[in-house]
C-alpha cells in the first residue's frame, strides 16, 4: 500500500505560493527603477544611505527581483547589505541599505 501524496503537494503548493507571494511584494518593493527613485529622493535630501523594508515584515532578500536589483546597483558602484530586522513576534526580516558615499 502506497502512502497518499496530499500532504507533499499541499505543502508544495503552500511552499509555492510562499514564494509567489515574496516575488509580489519584492516587485513592489525592489523593482530597480522604484529603487532608483528613492535613491535619488534620498540624496536629494542630502542623504548617503537608502534603507528599504518591506512593511509586513516578510523576507524578500533571496527572490528573483532582490537580487536582480542588488548586482544592477552594485554594477553600478553602489554598496549594498541586507540587514536584519527583529520584530516584536519573533519574526526576522531583510531590510535592503543602499550606500553611496
Amino acid at each position: 500500500m502506497t502512502k497518499p501524496i496530499t500532504n507533499q503537494s499541499t505543502l508544495e503548493r503552500v511552499k509555492e505560493m510562499t514564494r509567489q507571494a515574496l516575488e509580489r511584494e519584492a516587485e513592489k518593493l525592489l523593482a530597480l527603477d522604484a529603487v532608483k527613485v528613492r535613491i535619488s529622493d534620498a540624496a536629494g535630501e542630502g542623504y548617503t544611505r537608502l534603507t528599504v523594508a518591506p512593511e509586513r515584515g516578510v523576507d524578500v532578500s533571496k527572490t528573483t527581483t532582490a537580487k536582480a536589483t542588488v548586482a544592477a546597483l552594485l554594477a553600478e558602484g553602489f554598496s549594498t547589505e541586507w540587514e536584519v530586522r527583529q520584530h516584536p513576534d519573533g519574526r526576522t526580516s531583510q531590510a535592503l541599505v543602499v550606500r553611496w558615499s
